[in-house]
């Protein structure tokens, strides 16, 4: 369903671009392509130059969105890596549009390096959206107000629909000085929900609102600077229609907008000027602010990536080394504009002087193969564009010789110097970039996303409107597919068009019928009660998160034994050492192994055990130590003795202040689901974290009531619970959630329940009870020890600002477990970064839970 509801949303948007174009198209006006090539070489250079000072001011002023938010979280980062950051995810997120994934993804990687937490983070960009939604509402308010005067004389509108522009207006206006007076009134934080906001203070609104309107006050000086000098037309009437073209270019959800904002603009200023006029300033502008901006920062970027290994700038660089992620993304956007580029040459008129000087030195048959060519590799640009970000070693190797034959291409057909010269810089940002593409692969095998698709179609639907848009006075004749002349543009332009739509139709039949990847069901309740059943009897607790429903299962044939795991991108990650007779392994491994090779895709074991291992290393794969899991040996656990006087001491405490246990069995746990989800949603709120998934539990009822519950009461009511994970075995103990009320609850409470779980089961007979892992520790401190385990000992040393690594170990040290390893084991080398992501991504329940609690 949801795949359909995306497929839906693309259809959508390519229908608004469609009637966005046939608005465009169908004008009154009588104009050409010539028309706006014209009035784009007529702008005067000192109009150009002044766009250019207003567009440098506008990414300065941008700047200040995200130092405001830096100083709002309590952060303390330096302006030159506060202004970096902000020009890359702007520059990012207005060029391509869903800021959410581009502008959102750069301050993370950034402003984890200079040392934020992702809450942190996560503040910073709500911040600046806020920050940006004030600027639009105010400005583009005032704007209606004030704009929507001027239009009536040239443009009739009907008294109702001026009303409601103005009243639009003034709601906008409203919302902004309405937060102006929220933050100088309240002080208590705004809740909705889990979450809270911190209104900021009365100057610091203050700030925001001058900052964000600059930013669109100056955005809109730019275009109106590019528009020619049209009596009736004043620059707020001009503001009033951007800032709603731009709103609507957003909820549109097509990239940047493209043609959507242009055919609003064009429509609605066409009676006061020339469409070709208007559509030039709409290119300059395009151009002016949006991809020299782009190219500029990513050729900052490429510089950095290319000199940070030099020693003088090591230290200075040290902030940025998470540029490896990042460039990727970067450059496969860069070369999915040039393909863009490409294209849309290929369906505009070529200029006759450079033609006339081709004319006595280049054969025509050279330029007609070199015009087809052109459009042909601008598609497969396109293509490889997605490929490049997902990192394929054969998509760097195509693209760079695409890269190289688009520049000769372009200048044989037209002496198009312009994109030569654009595929020229990106091939020389691309080569220095060759280490970061190393995945091996078939191209065709990866799917498109979503995103891709649409943007993608749209490039496409925007290159057939070209067409018909610079040829449109040219009357249609079938003899126009032979004729083969030197300034007849258009035959070049159709043939071009049509071999690139029958390749595109080729690549998507080839694509939609190639083998899908294997996407099996879920448990249904008779395999999850087989899977509880196996887990009772052989004594392996961590099979109660079979019962989530959220993994796949997979059996051995006899069923007696079965391991669970999940899928995240081509990782199928298998959650802990399977669960059976220790006979049935090396089948069950196997047959997982075998499923893995037969879909493509990569077998990761995570949190498997030292006993396994040769299993593991019999199927050809890479153990990598992640930390070390605390076993207490109940036979032994006693609070006599010197070594227990801090936990006695603390159990003496929690019971003076006034807590006690009690044991709930599954069969009861129902009776106390409205007083846990109490308990649930505070502890949630007060660490502000959100429900995680895959290798831990969450809150649900169904699970819940099919495990026992330790009840921690305080003043006759409930104040902190554990779900406990027992066996019939008796082998293993453990708990997976322990969450407390931390407004009602008295200090000490997990311990409490930690101590009375561990009594309960030397009572009852059990033989061990699990504490769970304490990442990063334990690891070796040889000098020869491996990279990876001297990473693990450097985030265990300082990784603290991210994750309580040390708090954690020292919490467990103090009932003296048993410390046995936990590994990760897969395939390693070069799909280790991609193997990691995939496993975060698993347990956060998506990327974008990795960046938050």
């Amino acid at each position: 369903m949801s795949r359909l509801r995306g497929w839906l949303g693309v259809a959508v948007s390519l229908l608004l671009l469609g009637l966005a174009l046939s608005v465009l198209y169908h004008l009154d006006h009588e104009y050409r392509w010539n028309d706006v090539v014209t009035h784009m070489r007529e702008v005067p250079g000192s109009l150009l130059f002044k766009a250019l000072i207003f567009t440098f001011l506008n990414y300065v002023l941008l700047t200040g969105y995200d130092w405001m938010a830096i100083r709002q979280v309590g952060a303390q980062v330096p302006y030159q890596k506060v202004a970096l950051t902000s020009f890359i995810g702007y520059t990012f997120s207005n060029t391509l549009g869903f800021s959410l994934l581009t502008g959102a993804s750069v301050r993370y990687r950034f402003y984890t390096a200079a040392g934020l937490n992702p809450g942190q983070i996560a503040r910073v960009i709500v911040y600046c959206s806020v920050t940006f939604f004030l600027g639009l509402f105010l400005v583009g308010g005032v704007a209606l107000l004030l704009g929507v005067k001027t239009l009536p004389a040239a443009l009739p509108l009907p008294l109702w629909l001026t009303s409601s522009l103005q009243a639009i207006g003034g709601a906008c206006a409203a919302v902004a000085i309405g937060y102006l007076f929220l933050a100088f009134f309240r002080r208590k934080p705004l809740a909705w929900r889990h979450h809270r906001w911190q209104m900021p203070t009365f100057a610091q609104a203050s700030s925001q609102l001058l900052v964000a309107s600059c930013d669109w006050l100056l955005a809109g000086a730019i275009f109106f600077s590019l528009l020619p000098d049209t009596p009736g037309v004043t620059y707020w009437s001009v503001l009033a229609v951007f800032v709603a073209a731009n709103l609507i270019g957003v909820l549109a959800h097509v990239p940047g907008g493209l043609g959507i904002f242009e055919s609003i603009v064009t429509l609605v200023l066409s009676p006061f000027m020339l469409p070709g006029h208007i559509l030039g300033a709409l290119i300059l502008f395009r151009v002016i602010y949006y991809l020299l901006p782009f190219l500029i920062s990513l050729t900052l970027f490429v510089g950095i990536e290319m000199l940070q290994h030099k020693d003088k700038l090591k230290q200075w660089l040290a902030p940025f080394q998470g540029l490896n992620l990042v460039l990727p993304p970067l450059l496969s956007i860069a070369v999915f504009i040039t393909g863009a580029v490409l294209l849309f040459s290929g369906a505009t008129p070529a200029v006759d002087t450079r033609l006339l000087w081709l004319q006595d030195v280049l054969p025509l048959p050279l330029l007609e193969v070199s015009h087809l060519a052109g459009s042909l590799i601008g598609f497969a640009l396109l293509l490889l564009a997605h490929r490049l970000q997902r990192r394929y070693d054969a998509a760097f190797m195509l693209t760079s010789l695409l890269l190289a034959a688009s520049t000769v291409f372009s200048l044989l057909k037209g002496l198009d110097w312009e994109e030569a010269s654009l595929s020229a810089l990106i091939l020389a940002c691309l080569l220095p970039c060759r280490h970061l593409f190393y995945r091996k692969g078939r191209l065709q095998n990866e799917p498109f996303s979503l995103n891709w698709t649409l943007a993608i179609l749209a490039v496409l639907l925007g290159t057939v409107w070209l067409i018909f848009f610079s040829y449109k006075h040219v009357e249609y004749r079938n003899e126009l597919w032979w004729e083969f002349t030197l300034f007849h543009n258009a035959p070049r332009a159709m043939r071009a068009g049509v071999l690139v739509a029958i390749v595109a139709c080729a690549y998507g039949l080839h694509h939609l019928l190639r083998p899908i990847r294997m996407q099996p069901d879920l448990p249904s309740q008779d395999e999850q009660l087989l899977a509880f059943n196996l887990v009772q009897r052989y004594g392996r607790t961590q099979g109660y998160l079979a019962l989530l429903g959220d993994k796949y299962l997979l059996f051995h044939s006899s069923r007696e034994a079965f391991l669970m795991y999940g899928m995240e991108g081509r990782s199928w990650i298998v959650l802990g050492d399977p669960i059976g007779p220790e006979e049935y392994y090396d089948e069950l491994l196997w047959q997982f192994r075998e499923l893995c090779d037969n879909y493509d895709a990569w077998p990761v074991f995570y949190e498997v055990s030292n006993e396994y291992l040769p299993h593991y290393l019999e199927l050809g794969l890479t153990p990598l130590k992640l930390g070390e899991e605390a076993i207490i040996d109940l036979s032994k656990f006693t609070l006599e003795g010197s070594s227990r006087k801090s936990l006695r001491q603390t159990y003496a405490k929690t019971q003076r202040d006034g807590l006690s246990f009690q044991w709930v069995d599954a069969a009861d746990v129902h009776t106390y689901l409205p007083q846990l989800q109490a308990i649930s949603d505070a502890w949630m709120g007060e660490k502000q974290v959100r429900e995680k998934g895959f290798s831990v539990g969450r809150f649900e009822t169904d699970y819940l009531c099919r495990c026992p519950l330790a009840l921690a009461w305080c003043n006759g009511e409930p104040v902190g619970f554990a779900n406990v994970w027992t066996t019939d075995s008796k082998t293993e103990l453990s708990v997976d959630l322990m969450r407390y009320d931390p407004e009602r609850s008295p200090g000490g409470v997990m311990d409490f329940l930690f101590i009375e779980l561990l009594q309960w089961g030397k009572t009852q007979g059990y033989r061990t009870f699990n504490l769970g892992m304490a990442p990063m520790s334990g690891m070796s401190r040889h000098p020869l020890a491996s990279y990876w385990n001297k990473l693990g000992q450097l985030l265990f040393a300082k990784g603290n600002r991210f994750y309580n690594f040390q708090g954690l170990r020292r919490f467990k040290e103090k009932y003296q477990p048993q410390w046995r390893p936990s590994y990760l084991v897969s395939q390693g080398g070069l799909r280790l970064p991609r193997i990691l992501a995939n496993t975060a991504s698993l347990i956060s329940r998506g990327m974008l839970g990795t960046i938050r609690k």
